[in-house]
């Protein structure tokens, strides 16, 4: 008879081997975007951007992260770093 321990030995184990990289960012964005209001602003600007939301969207889409640019990759981490400490120290 299959009990719980069972269903995460064999069933689960399948999906956290799956998705266990986009659990793991999104474990990330949760540590860094809500820890603070100033960081839940800087959340907020981050996903204004067009490129945040086609990769979001795509992502979604096809259930796994999707692979960007690394220059907007980039452009992004600097603009979520100064968004972080503009908000966090407000002129």
């Amino acid at each position: 008879m299959i009990n719980e321990d069972d269903l995460k030995r064999e069933y689960l184990r399948k999906w956290d081997d799956k998705y266990f990289t986009t659990f793991k960012f999104l474990n990330l964005l949760e540590k860094v975007f809500y820890g603070s209001n100033a960081a839940r602003e800087a959340l907020v600007e981050l996903c204004g951007d067009e490129y945040v939301q086609r990769m979001t969207f795509d992502s979604y889409f096809y259930k796994k992260l999707a692979s960007g640019n690394r220059w907007e990759d980039a452009k992004i981490a600097i603009n979520t770093i100064s968004s972080l400490v503009r908000n966090e120290y407000p002129a």
